[in-house]
Parts: C-alpha cells; sequence; structure tokens
C-alpha cells in the first residue's frame, strides 16, 4: 500500500467516525456500522478486481475461502463487541436508526451509501489504472490481513469490556487507535500469511 493509499483511508476509516463521533452524535455502534459498509465495499471491489485480472493471476481457491471466512468473522467479532458494551442493545433498530438518522434534514443513509460507493468506485478505478497483475494480487493480501486484524482487535476489545468499565469515549478512542495502527503496517504484516 502506498502513501497515497494509506492517506485516503486513513480519511475514511479514521476521519469520518472522528466528526461522526463528535459532530454527529454517532455512537459506537454507528460507527461500527459505518466501518461494516466501508468493510463490504472493499470486499465487493476487491472480489470484482481480482475475477477481472483471473485470467492472467490465479489465486488459489483457498485465499477466497480464507478471506470469505476472515470476512463473516470480522461481521461477528464487530457485533460481539458491541454486545458486550450494550448488552440490551437491538441490532436491528439500531441499524434502521443508522440509516434513517437526520442530521441536516435528510437520512444519513442516502449520503453515506452513495460516498461510500461512489469513493471504493474511484479506487477501482484508479487501482485499475495503475496496478500491474502482482499488485492487485498484494492488494488482496493487505486486504485479508487487515480484516484478520481488525477480527483481533475487536475480539481484543471485547474481551477487555468486562475487566475496565470503558465508557463511550474510551472505547472510542480504543477504535481509533486500531483503525489508525491496521491502516497504517498492515501491509508489513502480509508476510504472516501464506498465498
Amino acid at each position: 500500500m502506498n502513501r497515497q493509499e494509506k492517506i485516503s483511508s486513513l480519511i475514511g476509516d479514521i476521519g469520518i467516525p472522528i466528526i461522526g463521533f463528535f459532530f454527529w452524535n454517532w455512537s459506537i455502534y454507528f460507527i461500527c456500522l459505518f466501518f461494516l459498509l466501508d468493510q463490504i465495499s472493499r470486499e465487493v471491489s476487491g472480489i470484482i478486481r481480482m475475477q477481472h485480472v483471473r485470467e492472467r493471476v490465479r489465486l488459489h481457491q483457498r485465499a477466497y475461502l480464507w478471506n470469505g471466512m476472515i470476512f463473516i468473522m470480522c461481521l461477528l467479532a464487530v457485533h460481539f463487541y458491541v454486545y458486550k458494551l450494550h448488552p440490551e442493545i437491538n441490532f436491528l433498530h439500531e441499524m434502521s436508526a443508522f440509516f434513517w438518522y437526520k442530521d441536516m434534514g435528510i437520512a444519513q443513509g442516502f449520503i453515506l451509501f452513495p460516498i461510500v460507493v461512489f469513493s471504493e468506485r474511484l479506487r477501482y478505478k484508479m487501482n485499475m489504472k495503475l496496478f500491474t497483475d502482482e499488485m492487485h494480487v498484494q492488494h488482496w493480501f493487505i486486504h485479508t490481513t487487515q480484516l484478520t486484524a481488525y477480527v483481533t482487535l475487536f475480539l481484543m476489545l471485547s474481551l477487555a469490556v468486562p475487566f475496565f468499565q470503558m465508557s463511550e469515549t474510551m472505547s472510542f478512542i480504543c477504535l481509533i487507535f486500531g483503525f489508525t495502527a491496521i491502516t497504517l503496517y498492515s501491509d508489513k504484516w502480509t508476510t504472516f500469511f501464506p498465498r
């Protein structure tokens, strides 16, 4: 992952949650839902890119399977963490509230969903123009590594919740530090994952 891509990821992964938490009154679950929305768009984009180059570069089926399993584990780990923070939470109600939350007279779902799709589409087009086939493969493994790191982060936070009385702000700060570390260093961790 080059420097420009890291900066772009930091803006999306950290900038928007910070604005959401401090200026739009987002809860931890709202931040997690935005994070998951972003991860789903990256997952879909990555699969489409790998299908585009599959005639020239073949990924082993295990790579797709592993990535899919890690992605599902990430979804579960996020919800487990939020449940540990707020055992009384109604996930379906909160998902609806996230989509229909109004700040400037319009439901944010109608703004956030197109922005996430549009930004991922721009990233997809840029990567298709600039990446070599090997870079597409490398990017795939960086994404899988990031997902694995996110699972680890959310599980560690879930285990910490019973031992530390974390406020919403402290939980948010832990998430942001975790997101930052993963964005900045996940490309260095890919060597630990088999291809």
